[in-house]
């Protein structure tokens, strides 16, 4: 599990798969070895630093001082046990701007194109209470784990909702689907 976090980091936490890396194994032991030479690799690439502060077991915690701004960044990764997944979140220390947190997706989505890991979407049932920007104010709907385990599961649950009409139309603000009006 990650471990505690500055506001700024909390916010997302990504996934990558490793299933299909080409190195064949699905030891996360392996993976790790392979991951932490070329995640420093990769900053130095770009022309950053790159330094591992903290690695106890399946968690890795590096420090990244960017090569233009010299701005420092944690990005923590974790090798979620029983599965082939690397959760991970990076955030700059000290506030940052939204061009830092541009530069820290950049840096980790070429150390994932390096390793050839698979982007995990992760999809949240999301109504944003602001048009343009995430807000303390957002409210997530129930996720799949909300609806139970799938043997517990009615037929068609697995599928998607059955009370959706297909012809409704989707709201602006993501709010779907839109209520029906009296006309």
């Amino acid at each position: 599990m990650l471990l505690s976090c500055t506001p700024r980091m909390c916010r997302r936490v990504f996934s990558w798969d490793y299933s299909e890396a080409p190195n064949n194994t699905l030891d996360w032991e392996e993976q790790m070895r392979l991951f932490i030479p070329t995640a420093l690799l990769t900053a130095s690439r770009r022309g950053d630093r790159a330094e591992v502060q903290l690695q106890r077991g399946r968690y890795v915690r590096i420090l990244f001082t960017d090569g233009k701004t010299a701005e420092q960044s944690i990005g923590e990764f974790y090798f979620t046990p029983d599965d082939t997944t690397v959760q991970f979140r990076v955030g700059s220390i000290g506030g940052g701007t939204g061009l830092s947190s541009l530069r820290n997706m950049e840096r980790c989505e070429q150390i994932r194109k390096s390793l050839r890991y698979l982007k995990i979407p992760v999809l949240r049932n999301r109504k944003r209470s602001l048009l343009f920007v995430e807000s303390g104010l957002d409210t997530f709907g129930p996720g799949s784990a909300a609806l139970g385990p799938p043997a517990e599961m009615a037929t068609g649950e697995l599928e998607g909702r059955q009370d959706v009409d297909p012809k409704l139309k989707i709201d602006v603000l993501q709010q779907f689907p839109r209520p029906q009006s009296g006309r």
